[in-house]
């Protein structure tokens, strides 16, 4: 069985990596699944960031969510978004569909690479910068 490090490609060295969510069943899972690999914030930290991990929130905009964490990838970064599975979708009351999160992450210019059980309810799918955009974006300072 693959590690945590492995199979959610966390960033290697001395590189941080962050998540944010507010449901108990991520904060749970995030902590037995990663332990002190990754920093559980409120708020993102300022500057571009290697690895982030966001439960996607059942209300507001996906375009928003997406728009707001695009903007804090480093070039080569992954965003893992974190949302209930589909025979979960009702009773975590979560209105979005698989394929609402994804186009929504691909319509912020992003596209999706993996997927992987984050528990037993929740998801995840794992989004990064385009290849052929990354050299722009470094350069760009973003």
């Amino acid at each position: 069985m693959k590690t945590p490090w492995e199979k959610f490609s966390l960033p290697g060295g001395d590189r941080p990596a962050y998540a944010r969510g507010e449901s108990m069943e991520f904060r749970r899972t995030l902590r037995e699944t990663f332990g002190p690999l990754v920093d559980r914030v409120e708020k993102w930290p300022t500057g571009p960031q290697d690895w982030l991990m966001a439960e996607v929130p059942a209300e507001g905009s996906l375009t928003a969510f997406f728009r707001d964490l695009e903007k804090r990838l480093a070039a080569a970064g992954s965003l893992w978004v974190v949302f209930p599975k589909k025979p979960f979708l009702e009773e975590l009351s979560f209105p979005y569909s698989w394929t609402d999160v994804q186009k929504a992450g691909l319509a912020c210019g992003l596209v999706d690479n993996k997927i992987a059980a984050f528990s037993a309810r929740l998801t995840s799918i794992r989004f990064v910068i385009p290849i052929a955009l990354r050299k722009s974006r470094s350069a760009g300072g973003r």
